[in-house]
């Protein structure tokens, strides 16, 4: 059995549009020719590859897969026609996508794969920055080749490699006046701060929480005297303003680099597995 492309290709415009609607539009089609190809494509299958819910599709666990297939023989068909186009070059070409916490993105992933880019002008990167509850979505949908988390993704089929841990401490301005009883979070389900403080075995008898969205939010919050916050020492280090309370201990939280285990990686995404299990454990223990 050969699937065919063009059905292929209608399948993966709507996992990536999470919509048939704009699928179609996509690909310049109705979307009545749109539905039509992803039914054959479930009649030659056997199964169903999407369910539709109130709040729009989701893919069902053969349609992930078939995603990554996709994906998979997209990059290794890129790859081979890069190769092609450089007259064999040794330089790598393709795309990356990468997802992680705003913790560990901008201190730890982009530095850790900004090397490959120097050195091969033709790879192209996407960052995404999500709450660590949303990441793992992105494995899924194939919106994220690789992501960060600080807990292996229980999933079969995923490779989770520990990278080593982000040691946490309360910080506060230096020589400026704050709010002692304030703590700075990103959103209210953000759990960093009560994680930490029941870390320590004594909660402050009064105490509440402002929200400042990301990470470089609440480092400005805290250098501005809006509060205290639990942050990454590897982040607290790059900021001269900000001083590690010593009435708290450190809570080290591990991280993890995801990603699902293939038959086949290209050349790119081989680089990249190497470069950030050889650079994230240098940076996550920078002082």
């Amino acid at each position: 059995m050969s699937l065919s492309s063009i059905q292929l290709d209608a399948f993966v415009a709507v996992s990536k549009a999470r919509s048939f609607s704009a699928g179609a539009k996509a690909l310049h089609i109705t979307q009545s020719a749109l539905s039509q190809r992803i039914l054959n494509l479930e009649q030659e299958l056997g199964s169903t590859l999407f369910i539709r819910e109130s709040s729009g599709i989701r893919l069902t666990e053969l349609g992930q897969k078939l995603l990554r297939y996709c994906q998979m023989k997209d990059s290794l068909e890129g790859e081979f026609l890069g190769e092609i186009g450089t007259l064999r070059s040794k330089s790598l070409s393709g795309l990356i996508r990468l997802g992680g916490f705003s913790t560990v993105v901008r201190s730890i992933l982009i530095p850790s794969v900004t090397p490959i880019l120097h050195e091969n002008p033709e790879v192209q990167v996407e960052f995404f920055t999500k709450e660590i509850r949303d990441l793992p979505r992105l494995l899924e949908t194939g919106e994220a080749d690789f992501i960060l988390l600080n807990k292996p993704y229980e999933k079969q089929g995923v490779e989770n490699v520990e990278l080593g841990f982000e040691e946490n401490v309360m910080v506060e301005p230096r020589n400026r006046v704050f709010r002692e009883n304030v703590f700075l979070d990103h959103d209210s389900e953000d759990s960093t701060t009560i994680d930490f403080l029941n870390y320590q075995k004594r909660l402050p008898k009064s105490w509440r929480r402002s929200y400042f969205d990301e990470i470089y939010s609440i480092v400005d919050g805290v250098l501005l005297g809006a509060g205290r916050a639990v942050i990454p020492l590897h982040i607290a280090n790059q900021k001269k303003g900000l001083v590690v309370s010593k009435n708290f201990r450190s809570m080290k939280t591990p991280v993890f680099l995801c990603y699902y285990q293939q038959a086949f990686y290209t050349s790119l995404q081989m680089r990249v597995i190497k470069d950030i299990k050889l650079e994230a454990p240098k940076l996550l223990k920078s002082t």
